[in-house]
């Protein structure tokens, strides 16, 4: 999305004379000024206020004179009941907007267009939200997720939350997985394939690895009390590429590569998979995402892993 400068200088200029202001006001009634970290928290929070406004404007906005029926997807008719209003929490906090609400189908469906074409959920959180919050789940603990949250957000965000849009977020990898491995192992998909004409980079890399983590204490088979805790392996795929590294971006580990005539490179383009599970599954997982990358087109490919036979006997496979 393009943004006029002309603009965004005047609003800014709005936004300092605004802050200008009421500090000129409270140095008239004798009140220190305050330091720079205020200020930053205190533009920091109008900015959100502004942006909060502004979203809950530009939602309500984007509804032109409602028609009075609508196609349903079950085949019927919706009719036009009224402008009814919606809240959702985005990066902003909660978000009010008001859009027109269709029902009256024999389905006994409802539907709010402007819902439809953001992909809003009323009491949901948006997809902006949910990026954030799964990559804090990810990130820390779900207790200690909504601290660093809240620091950055602004507003307060609940444990719970973090929580289920972690979970579901991993529940689209998930699904977008076993769509990698279904066509993996489709015989004529595979076939297809190959028809076409090659695409991707001229040399992939692939670092393979696996590391323990603990699973929740829980009962062994055949005691209904104790518990023990759990460690697992948990495998790790990352798909790059790679590419030069500019000599004014180069480290000190970079320049002695360069000295040594040997290439400056640094990954790009990564792409991350793991899961908990047995080596032969995770060896499905390895073509799967592979063949989505045209790994197995590539004029050249590049291993990278410890001595563990379980790696070395995938990549041969």
């Amino acid at each position: 999305m393009n943004y006029n400068t002309k603009i965004i200088n005047h609003l800014a200029q709005q936004f300092a004379e605004m802050f200008k202001t009421a500090i000129v006001e409270q140095q008239k009634e004798g009140q220190a000024t305050p330091m720079i970290a205020q200020i930053e928290a205190d533009m920091r929070d109008a900015l959100r206020q502004i942006g909060l406004q502004a979203l809950g404007i530009f939602l309500s906005s984007l509804q032109a004179t409602p028609a009075s029926e609508m196609a349903c997807a079950c085949g019927g008719t919706l009719h036009y009941q009224r402008m009814r209003e919606a809240r959702v929490i985005s990066v902003f906090g909660k978000t009010v907007y008001e859009r027109a609400y269709y029902a009256g189908c024999a389905c006994q469906r409802g539907e709010a267009p402007i819902d439809e074409q953001f992909g809003l959920e009323p009491g949901a959180v948006t997809a902006g939200l949910a990026q954030l919050l799964a990559l804090a789940g990810i990130e820390f603990s779900y207790d200690e997720s909504p601290k660093w949250l809240q620091a950055y957000l602004l507003f307060d965000i609940s444990e719970n939350t973090v929580r289920s849009e972690t979970e579901r977020m991993g529940t689209l990898q998930e699904k977008q997985e076993e769509v990698l491995l279904q066509r993996s192992q489709d015989e004529t998909y595979l076939q297809e394939r190959q028809r076409r004409p090659g695409q991707g980079t001229t040399c992939l890399y692939g670092s393979i690895d696996a590391a323990k983590v603990r699973i929740e204490p829980r009962p062994k088979k055949g005691e209904e009390k104790a518990e023990h805790e759990n460690w697992r392996d948990i495998k790790v795929l990352c798909w790059y590429e790679a590419e030069g590294v500019p000599p004014a971006q180069r480290s000190v580990r970079h320049r002695e590569k360069v000295a040594r005539q040997q290439p400056a490179l640094r990954a790009k383009n990564l792409r991350y998979f793991c899961d908990i599970t047995e080596a032969e599954d995770f060896g499905k997982l390895l073509w799967a995402t592979g063949c989505s990358l045209n790994a197995d087109r590539c004029p050249e490919l590049i291993f990278l892993g410890d001595g563990a036979v379980w790696i070395w006997n995938l990549v041969a496979k």
